[in-house]
């Protein structure tokens, strides 16, 4: 009897957990996690970069992070470059997934005129940041790290191409593919502005 009690409960368990998957595999409209917004703009935009014409870019948001050292630092502070602004955190998937690709991107083009800002929202601050960097071999990317309370309800990963003037040129959420010609492309377009 025991024996049968015993297998119910496994069996009842199992089927609450296969059903709980269910219902969120119905639920994920397709998204590659819960931090990806309805609609994967992934897929929509092809990976494709429309910058906004000069005349209808707005100014930067005005958060602060930190960088290694603990020193304070906003995005102003890095003003006369162009940049690619990256918010994420070490527990998002899509994040961690697209890392590797600024990385790359950071190594092709990173230099005096154009840098990959890579702010972590992480609870855990500068120390998780740099032990993930460290585990994942992401050497060319500055580390950097905000308080995550700044950000309500981001939704992550959500990135601004900046242009040397401080003004966003584009801006969009999850996973884009920032290894690939596209993102190159849009980069160098606000370079050679």
């Amino acid at each position: 009897m025991k024996l049968v009690r015993f297998a119910l409960v496994g069996a009842t368990v199992a089927l609450a957990a296969g059903g709980g998957a269910l219902v969120a595999w119905l639920g994920s409209d397709g998204r590659l996690g819960y931090t990806e917004p309805r609609g994967n703009p992934t897929a929509e935009t092809d990976g494709l970069f429309p910058l906004a014409p000069v005349a209808e870019r707005r100014p930067l948001p005005g958060f602060t992070f930190a960088d290694a050292d603990g020193r304070s630092m906003r995005l102003a502070d890095l003003a006369g470059k162009v940049m690619l602004v990256n918010l994420w955190a070490t527990w998002c998937p899509p994040c961690i997934a697209e890392m590797p690709a600024l990385d790359t991107l950071e190594r092709r083009l990173g230099g005096d005129r154009f840098q990959v800002v890579t702010v972590s929202l992480d609870r855990g601050g500068m120390e998780r940041v740099l032990a993930w960097f460290s585990r994942n071999d992401i050497r060319a990317l500055t580390p950097y790290a905000a308080d995550p309370a700044q950000f309500g309800n981001a939704v992550l990963p959500t990135s601004l191409l900046v242009d040397s003037q401080g003004r966003v040129a584009w801006h969009g959420s999850g996973l884009r593919d920032w290894a690939g010609a596209e993102a190159e492309a849009a980069v160098k377009a606000l370079l050679a502005e």
